[in-house]
């Protein structure tokens, strides 16, 4: 079975557990820490996937790394060891966010700038966008100095293309196009 459809199936399972014990937000934050640690210590990735590994170890593992999160968070990720789905864990997270983020009526924007966004930017860059989506925005700023200026905003299948570059390239086109004489 692909990652991508365990991640899609854990992590709805999560959300639904999560939303009948009124425990989104508190679930988001568990599983956002245990997919920080995840991505922070390859060495654990490693030893979890290792076949010889079994899936006890790795629940005794886990009880003592995350103990202080909540029993769904702990209880999912002793499915996962008993199943070894460590490889879909970062997966699942985002699966979960997005179908919390979907509930709250919330939209995750990506926007790239050639510099990092000042508070006064990403505020004014979020009030524009929220109008146009009409949900609330939480947005990802990533700094990429090839766009010269301006800024590139992708949310979901979006994208808003207002790049210096952009811009460049289609006045570029536009000289080139037209014949004067």
């Amino acid at each position: 079975m692909s990652r991508s459809i365990i991640a899609k199936r854990y992590g709805k399972a999560l959300f639904e557990a999560a939303r009948e014990q009124n425990a989104l937000d508190r679930t988001a934050q568990d599983w956002q820490l245990v997919t920080d640690v995840w991505t922070r210590h390859p060495e654990l990735r490693e030893w979890a996937v290792h076949p010889r590994v079994t899936s006890g170890e790795k629940k005794e593992v886990y009880d003592k790394l995350f103990g202080d999160l909540s029993d769904l968070t702990r209880n999912l990720l002793r499915l996962i060891a008993e199943r070894n789905r460590e490889d879909a864990i970062e997966a699942i997270g985002f699966e979960y966010q997005a179908l919390v983020h979907e509930a709250k009526g919330v939209a995750e924007a990506e926007v790239i700038t050639s510099h990092p966004l000042t508070k006064a930017g990403e505020k004014e860059l979020i009030a524009v966008f929220q109008k146009i989506i009409g949900k609330t925005l939480v947005i990802t700023n990533r700094v990429e100095p090839d766009i010269l200026g301006g800024a590139v905003v992708r949310v979901g299948d979006r994208l808003y293309d207002g790049s210096l570059a952009n811009k460049l390239k289609r006045f570029r086109k536009e000289m080139t196009a037209s014949r004067i004489g």
